[in-house]
Parts: structure tokens; C-alpha cells; sequence
């Protein structure tokens, strides 16, 4: 597996280089110390109990008494590729076809601007889309989640890759690190040869923080203890979840893509995610990056309509039943945040909608004021301002 280079998302490509070094890129196949990326790596043990709060971070998607299956490490910023995808390529093509125009004005010579047009689309377009699509591949017609599944009877930890291909680990060979990236943390589990230090499989969890170890300890705590607790220990586990994300049956509505965004924005410690009201907290600043959440909002939701629902295969699911009665599957026994969800009050739903509509209205004046940057550097006509058109529509001045 050498030949594979994995960033810390674990997304795949099958070259013997990364295709741009940035921290972050980690080849299987080379020793651990020599992982490009991680300046700082925290021991973690599968033996020891951790005196911290259990925290599930809201990553949970299935729970019973035979396996645990969370979101996978990108969960969170689903959505933020093909929205910056679609944001870069409307500007890329706009800029280049300003260009043309500019050219042509320049040089008022009609076959080198042909020809030019010509370069653009046999040449740029090509490279351009490419290295688009390679982007936009990772969340566009692809599954809902990548889930990690761990089978407290087996042992055993399924993997969805962004490959799309499930990678299959004994919870015993795993030894997990919290890592040190840039300006992030995550926990990583990693495999190794025979000799204890080149790596053969590496994946992160769910949960990724910025802030404290301890947020990432109370994490791991519930996963390590899910898996090697004892009857007790697996009640304490069950009585931590107050939410369970059910993608893995229904597509993400856009509401919930709004709230799974915001879970993201505003609760920035990410001491329990369990409970945001707790940990809410508003900054102004966000007023500020409203257009961009508009994109992330945007990318999102085209992200979720064009995938598809993840399926383990038939053998895995074999190994996976789960007791008809078992007492401790919370997705057919809603815990308590879900049934809370289910009676929000109505002006909580009013509230939710109208931050999407407004969302949208940034984005589409964010839109126009790219429109027009472009049209004043055009050299002749007066071009019409978008954003004075879209302002008395809905200022309603038009009436």
C-alpha cells in the first residue's frame, strides 16, 4: 500500500507523490515519525480508563448492544469542497472569459481571439475541470456519511474510505494518538508492520477540536469504553448519547443541513455537542463570515441531493445482526434530544427557516457583487449594477 497517499480525512489517491505538499498528507508505508503533517502526537490507551465525562459529540448515527457506528472525520465540513468548487469555478470561468473579451478589445484582431478561445477550452478548461472534479469527487455523487462502525462482539472496526472502499481493522492492533495538524487535533487509529513503526492503515475519528486534549479524551473515553467496558460500563455509553443522527436511512433534509452547520459555527469550545444550548455562543464575527456559511450551506445541500445511501456489504452485515429486543438500540428507542426535536416549538422552526433564507439572499448578493466586479473592469459600456437590481427586489422598491 505504499503507493497510497492519505490525507488526514483519509481520502485516497493512487500516486506515488502527494499532487501538492501540504501538511496533512500521510503515506502508508513510511515510518510514523516520518508522516509529514504531524508535528505533535499524544499516546492514547485502550487499557486505561480515562476519568472524563463521556462526551458523543452528536457523531453517533447507530447504537446497540452489538456495534457502535459514527459519522466519519469530514462530517462536519460536508458541503465545503463543492461549495468553494462552485464558488472558484464561476469566478475562474468568468475571470478567463473577462480575459477574452479584454484580449479582444486589446488587440481587436479576430483570429487571435479564436484562437485564444481555442486555447482556453482544448487546454485550460480541461485542466481546470479536472482538478475540479478530483476536489468535488470527495462530495458529490458519493455516499451520505462514511461511516465508521465498531463491533463491540467481533472486534472489529469497518472503515468507509474516501476511496469508497471499506477497510476492515481488529479493534486489538489499533493504537491511537491524539495528532497535532497545523492548527487542529484529531485522533488518529493506526496499524503497523511487523516492525512497530511502519504504518499500514490509518483512519481518524469522528471528532476532530482545536481547542483542549481533554475534549478529545472525553471522546475517545466513549468509544474506548464502548468497546472494552464491561455490562455497566456499555449503560454509561448508552446514557451519554442524547442525539442520534439517523443518515444511515434518510438523506439529510436541508433544515438538518442548516442545524448540522450551525452545530459547527457557533459552538465553538466543543465541550459536549450533546448539549449546545449550553455551549452556545454568539460572536459577531459571524455576521461578517455570513456569505461564506451561505456557501458552505449551499455545497452542502448540493452535496447531499446528488449522494447516495452508504451499504456495508452482505458479510459485514452478517456479522453485525443486532437482538430484535435489544434494550440498548437507541435508534428504535429514541433518546432524548431526538424526541425533543420531534416537539421543538414552532418559532424554533420559523427561526431555522428564515437563517436559510437569509443565508441564501447573502449568497446570491455575494454573486452579484462578483458579477459586477467584472463587468466594471470591462473598457467599454455601462454595465448594469446586479446587486442595485437585486436590492429593489427585495426591498420590494419595484412596487
Amino acid at each position: 500500500m505504499s503507493g497510497y497517499i492519505v490525507d488526514m480525512e483519509g481520502r485516497f489517491r493512487l500516486t506515488k507523490k502527494p499532487p501538492f505538499l501540504t501538511p496533512g498528507y500521510q503515506a502508508v508505508g513510511q515510518k510514523l515519525a516520518d508522516v509529514r503533517g504531524i508535528h505533535k502526537r499524544v499516546p492514547l490507551e485502550k487499557d486505561k480508563t480515562y476519568d472524563v465525562p463521556l462526551h458523543p459529540q452528536q457523531t453517533v448515527v447507530q447504537f446497540n448492544s452489538t456495534y457502535l457506528e459514527t459519522t466519519g472525520r469530514n462530517e462536519r465540513r460536508r458541503g465545503d469542497a463543492v461549495g468553494w468548487g462552485l464558488l472558484i469555478g464561476f469566478v475562474g470561468l468568468s475571470m478567463t472569459s473577462l480575459y477574452g473579451f479584454l484580449l479582444a478589445d486589446l488587440i481587436n484582431n479576430f483570429d487571435i481571439f479564436i484562437l485564444s478561445i481555442v486555447v482556453f477550452f482544448v487546454v485550460i478548461i480541461p485542466i481546470f475541470f479536472g482538478l475540479l472534479i478530483n476536489v468535488l469527487s470527495t462530495e458529490l455523487f458519493t455516499t451520505w456519511h462514511s461511516p465508521i462502525r465498531f463491533n463491540r462482539k467481533t472486534r472489529k472496526v469497518y472503515v468507509r474510505q474516501y476511496n469508497r472502499k471499506v477497510e476492515v481493522y481488529n479493534w486489538d492492533d489499533l493504537t491511537f494518538f491524539i495528532a497535532y495538524i497545523n492548527e487542529d487535533r484529531d485522533i488518529r487509529a493506526v496499524t503497523f508492520d511487523q516492525d512497530g513503526e511502519t504504518v499500514t492503515g490509518m483512519f481518524a475519528l469522528a471528532f476532530q477540536c482545536n481547542v483542549f486534549d481533554t475534549h478529545l479524551i472525553s471522546y475517545f473515553e466513549f468509544i474506548r469504553r464502548y468497546m472494552e467496558g464491561d455490562d455497566q460500563q456499555l449503560k454509561e455509553v448508552k446514557e451519554a448519547i442524547r442525539y442520534i443522527y439517523p443518515i444511515h436511512k434518510k438523506r439529510e433534509t436541508p433544515l438538518m443541513s442548516f442545524k448540522r452547520l450551525i452545530l459547527n459555527v457557533v459552538h465553538y469550545s466543543h465541550e459536549n455537542m450533546e448539549y449546545p444550548e449550553r455551549t452556545f455562543r454568539f460572536y459577531p464575527v459571524t455576521l461578517v463570515i455570513l456569505p461564506l456559511l451561505a456557501l458552505r450551506y449551499v455545497g452542502r445541500v448540493i452535496s447531499m441531493l446528488s449522494s447516495y445511501r452508504h451499504r456495508f456489504s452482505k458479510a459485514i452485515e452478517a456479522e453485525c445482526q443486532i437482538d430484535p429486543n435489544d434494550p440498548y438500540d437507541l435508534n428504535k428507542h429514541l433518546p432524548e434530544g431526538n424526541l425533543e426535536q420531534r416537539n421543538q416549538p414552532i418559532w424554533k422552526t420559523v427561526i431555522y427557516s428564515l437563517g436559510i433564507i437569509i443565508a441564501t439572499i447573502a449568497m446570491i448578493f455575494v454573486g452579484a457583487f462578483i458579477i459586477d466586479m467584472m463587468g466594471a473592469a470591462r473598457p467599454h459600456g455601462d454595465y448594469p449594477s446586479m446587486v442595485d437590481k437585486l436590492w429593489r427586489l427585495f426591498s420590494l422598491g419595484w412596487l
